[in-house]
């Protein structure tokens, strides 16, 4: 009996030695945690936040600005710019095509209300026409100098300076304007500051009195930058 518990020993010893030679033990390797799979989902308020800062980042390339044609002369398109800027519209000039050479009108400042501008201009013919000058005068209706005096605009640069200092003499003083000139459009575009684009009911004030005035639309950022517009 002795010789067979010592004989199921061995034979037990022997087994455990065979099998752990016969599989080998793995040995536990720490492996570095990988990203997890990105599949493309999202969830919705992960989408909304996203949405949001993107809106805020580019809220330039959101703004849709509105080019305006149909304007026959600088001095229409100034005073619609006048009225873009009184219903908060940022406006801005923009002459298209080829550059041509400019244009100088000599007048003499705006004297607040039309009032005032005829009797300026009565003053300004009187004195004219005992100097025996040739200088044209005119009543400026339209536009940032609307009540003004005109005094004529000219092609050359001289020629405005001469009239300026005929004018100085006679103890008026008169300013010349530069006007640019192209071989293209004249337009004005129009930049909303507080919404997306310029709404139904400000065009419609707008263009109440220009019936020849279009519009298209283009996103801001690829027309001017908002530092160009007051």
């Amino acid at each position: 009996m002795r010789y067979i518990a010592i004989f199921l020993l061995v034979a037990n010893v022997g087994y455990f030695i065979w099998a752990q030679m016969r599989t080998p033990q793995e040995e536990l390797v720490e492996r570095e945690p990988r990203d997890l799979l990105n599949t493309g989902l999202m969830l919705v308020s992960e989408f909304k936040e996203q949405a949001v800062a993107a809106a805020l980042e580019n809220a330039e390339d959101l703004t849709k600005c509105s080019f305006v044609n149909g304007f026959s002369t600088v001095d229409d398109a100034n005073g619609f710019i006048l009225i873009a800027q009184g219903l908060n519209l940022g406006a801005l000039l923009n002459i298209t095509g080829d550059p041509l050479p400019s244009q100088y009108r000599v007048f003499l400042p705006p004297a607040g209300n039309r009032f005032l501008a005829t009797r300026v201009l009565d003053e300004v013919n009187e004195a004219i026409s005992n100097a025996q000058l040739e200088v044209e005068s005119y009543l400026i209706t339209r536009g940032p100098l609307a009540e003004g005096v005109g005094l004529g605009v000219f092609t050359d640069k001289l020629a405005a300076d001469s009239v300026q200092a005929q004018v100085s003499e006679l103890g008026f003083r008169s300013e010349i304007e530069e006007i640019p000139r192209s071989n293209g459009e004249i337009q004005v575009v129009l930049r909303p500051p507080n919404s997306d684009q310029v709404d139904t009911a400000e065009w419609l004030e707008l263009s109440d009195d220009r019936p020849n005035l279009t519009r298209t639309e283009k996103l801001c950022e690829t027309i001017a930058q908002a530092s160009q517009f007051p």
